[in-house]
Formats: structure tokens, sequence, C-alpha cells
């Protein structure tokens, strides 16, 4: 069942912050890391040196910092905000933790939630796309969005500008509304800002706002793309609805093949205004080849290469429910 924060054990809750924000450690090192600390009195974990943690998960450490009075200090924070913000918290040990998250390589430790967790036990479809989509693309991802919440789905994406904020938007307009938000900051700050009020009408109509990461932790761009990979993973079935190569659309839909799920492409990854936004965002990455840098592989990650592997393209929710479940 879900637990509040506010009544786990102080100890308890400091020792699953500390663990989940040793990013040096796998989710399998995180747990071992949590259980030998679960019980110490603070000026023990002050102790703490990276053989000790070393020697906890069985792996050396050679290039790692840890300061363990950073680390408690951030936790002590981190647990500050989350009573003051009724923000909980499922831990990979819960039973209410996301079962499509443990299908991960590497799932979060922790998934911090405010709003309705158990919307994430009715099958869900993760809907998303360029910030700088047709005004055709955000009608499509809304009425895509509409349809699966009316049909009984979750509608799951990173509340970002353009097909995101659509998804959420045309969930939201079901009177079965149910969309889930997952967010690259700490749950406590909305991003991008401006989504704040969105953010508030998600949770209004009984939906869903997550993240892996502390509260008080900043958006930074490495960061997208972790998220991008929870988004993935929560649904059975990725649709990009409109997104130029290489973008973090591509990335989710990559990632989502990794997870042996189900990627579809709308009609209007194809559309006139699709494909022109497209040729600009090859130009970009040919003009940084030619600058040598490192990128060629980005014009391979296009809706196209998807398409022409297998993947399909569907032109509205009907269309995809009848690919999908026949």
């Amino acid at each position: 069942m879900s637990i509040k924060t506010q009544s786990l054990f102080p100890d308890e809750s400091i020792a699953r912050l500390i663990a989940s924000d040793a990013t040096f450690l796998t989710t399998r090192e995180k747990i071992l890391f949590f259980k030998k600390i679960a019980s110490l009195p603070e000026n023990q974990i002050l102790s703490l040196s990276i053989d000790d943690i070393s020697f906890c998960v069985k792996r050396v450490f050679s290039r790692v910092k840890w300061n363990p009075a950073e680390s408690l200090k951030k936790a002590r924070f981190s647990l500050k905000i989350m009573v003051s913000q009724d923000i909980h918290v499922s831990s990979i040990l819960d039973s209410d933790y996301p079962a499509m998250l443990r299908e991960m390589r590497d799932p979060p430790f922790l998934l911090f939630y405010r709003g309705n967790l158990s919307l994430l036990n009715r099958p869900c479809v993760s809907i998303v796309g360029s910030r700088r989509a047709s005004m055709h693309a955000l009608s499509a991802a809304s009425d895509f969005a509409k349809a699966a919440c009316d049909d009984g789905l979750c509608v799951v994406s990173g509340l970002a500008f353009g097909i995101d904020a659509a998804g959420h938007k045309g969930a939201l307009l079901s009177q079965n509304a149910a969309t889930c938000a997952v967010l690259p900051s700490g749950i406590d700050t909305v991003t991008p800002r401006s989504h704040t009020r969105l953010a508030a009408k998600i949770l209004e109509r009984g939906g869903l706002i997550v993240s892996e990461y502390l509260p008080g932790t900043p958006p930074v761009q490495f960061r997208y793309v972790q998220r991008n990979r929870i988004i993935a993973a929560l649904s059975s079935a990725t649709i990009v609805v409109q997104a130029p190569c290489g973008s973090g659309a591509m990335i989710t839909a990559g990632l989502a093949l990794d997870y042996n799920r189900e990627v579809f492409f709308h009609n209007e990854c194809f559309s006139r205004e699709a494909l022109a936004i497209n040729r600009d965002s090859e130009l970009q990455w040919k003009k940084l080849v030619m600058q040598g840098k490192n990128v060629g592989y980005k014009l391979n990650d296009s809706p196209k290469s998807f398409v022409d592997d297998g993947a399909s393209v569907v032109a509205d929710y009907i269309h995809f429910k009848e690919l999908m479940y026949g």
C-alpha cells in the first residue's frame, strides 16, 4: 500500500532518500545499501566511507566521491519538502510500486508522486512528440488522448510544450480523465514553470505527477533523457504524434522498443508540416556532423526509419486499438 512520508519512521525515510540519491549505485545496490543503513543512527551514517559502501554492494568504486554529511543534509531537506507539500513516495520494495517499472533493467529505487498512483494499474499509453508541433498534430494528440481515456486508459507524457501538453489536455477533456505527467526534476518543481496550472488541473481531476528525483532536484539536460525512459516503461505502447529525427520523442520510442513495448507513429509524423520540420532538423544534424561532431546516428533516428523497420502508422485511437488489441 502507499506510504505517506509523514508516517515513515524518520530514520527509514532518511535512509531511503540517501540510498535513492546515491546515483553511482544500481537499483539492486541501492536496495542493499538501504537495508544496511535503515537501522543505523545518524552518527554511524556520517562515518560511512565509499569503501564501506563498496563492501556492502560487493563492487569497487575507483572514482566515486561520497560525502555522507552532504547526502544526509540533502535527505533532510528533501524530507522537509515532502512533509510540507504532502508528497508521497513508493519504493521498489513496496507493493504499490508500478508493475511496469519493475520490467526495466534499472528501475527507480524510489518514485515520488502526487495524486492517484493507482492510475498506473490501468492500461497506459504514452503520447510523445515535438515541442514545435503543428496545430494539426496538437489536435491529433488531444483527440487521441481523449479517446484513450474514454476507453479506460491512462495517458502518460512529460508535461513538456507541444505534443506532451496536448496529450495531457486531451485526457482532461474526457469524463474518464486519467493522465500521468513524468517530471525531469524534483516533484516540487513543475517543469516547465508555465505549466504549473496544467499540473494543478491534472491533480484536481484525479491525475498523477511522478518523478524519480528527490524534491529540490533541478531539471538539467541529462534528466530529460532519464525521464523519457520512465515514460516509455510505464506504458505497453508509445505513440509518436510528430517528431523530428534525433529528438527526445524518438529517444523515447527507442527506449520503448528496448523494453519490449509497442511503438506506433501517427499520420501527422508524415504531414507536410512535419516533413518541413524534419528537414530543418536534418540540416542542423548535418551541420554538426560537418563540424566533426559524432551525431551522424541522429539522422537515422527518424519516424521513417522506424516505419521502414516495421513500426505501424495509425490515423487515430480507433486505428491504434485495432492494431494493438485486434
